[in-house]
């Protein structure tokens, strides 16, 4: 005996429908796996792909085109670089200007010096004598109170009586026979000054005699209480005394040549 499998006949069959033909270039496949590091996670800094971009900009990329958040940090690099640029800068303009300020002082000083140069000082003991240009030079001083024809000074001043004696040792000590320039100085840098009174220095070679002493009387005003502490300083004359030499020729001679500067001075202690 044959027999039948069950069929379904009520209620019928839902007809079956053919699948949709798949447009042209379409594809059932599913995607292949991607494999590789994952995305970053989300920061403060950004979230999902945005984030992902900004890390992924390149470093050497211009300002204008990296995030703002890596422009700000380069800016922020860059500024102590700048900075530390300006103060170098700085500090070499004014390095630059003080060479300049002290090379210029130094040539003013040097030309300055060339025609006032330093002066020579040489020590004599004291009661002692000094032979310089051929000349022995020699000075004392004497305190007193007061003067005839001179005013009556304050307590706190004192009179001093100057001698500076000169002896020609030859004829060239002779035409050195200028008249020298004498001061009072203290050991603190103060100086007074120093007035003639009277001299026996003939002015004529041929009454000076060689190894004779001739003398300048002088006269100072000075502080009381340093009137035993003051030096003599004698600077003799460097200039030749020419014998009947009118005036115009002096002045004559004076221009057409130097005469020795006087930079030599004697210190007579006390």
């Amino acid at each position: 005996m044959q027999t039948f499998p069950d069929e379904q006949v009520w209620p019928p069959k839902p007809p079956v429908e053919e699948p949709a033909e798949e447009p042209e270039g379409a594809s059932t496949q599913p995607f292949p796996s991607v494999t590789g590091s994952p995305l970053p996670r989300p920061s403060a800094a950004g979230t999902g792909t945005a984030a992902a971009m900004h890390a992924a900009a390149p470093a050497d990329a211009p300002p204008g085109e990296r995030p703002p958040q890596e422009t700000a940090a380069a800016a922020e690099e860059t500024s102590p670089r700048r900075r530390r640029r300006t103060v170098l800068r700085a500090g070499a303009a004014i390095v630059a200007v003080g060479l300049g300020i002290a090379v210029s002082t130094w040539n003013g000083y040097t030309v300055y010096r060339t025609g006032n140069p330093a002066d020579r000082i040489y020590t004599v003991a004291a009661g002692g004598a000094m032979t310089l240009m051929h000349v022995s030079w020699k000075s004392s001083v004497e305190q007193v109170d007061s003067l005839p024809g001179q005013k009556t000074l304050p307590a706190d001043r004192q009179w001093l009586k100057i001698k500076v004696t000169r002896t020609a040792l030859d004829a060239e000590g002779i035409s050195r026979r200028g008249e020298p320039q004498v001061e009072v100085r203290h050991s603190d840098g103060r100086v007074w000054k120093v007035l003639p009174e009277s001299d026996d220095v003939p002015d004529e070679a041929k009454d000076h005699r060689v190894g004779t002493a001739y003398s300048y009387n002088m006269v100072a005003v000075v502080p009381r209480k340093l009137a035993g502490q003051v030096e003599v300083h004698v600077r003799p004359a460097t200039y030749d005394v020419v014998e009947d030499e009118s005036a115009k020729d002096i002045f004559k001679k004076a221009a057409e040549q130097k005469d020795p500067v006087q930079d030599q001075v004697l210190r007579f202690r006390r």
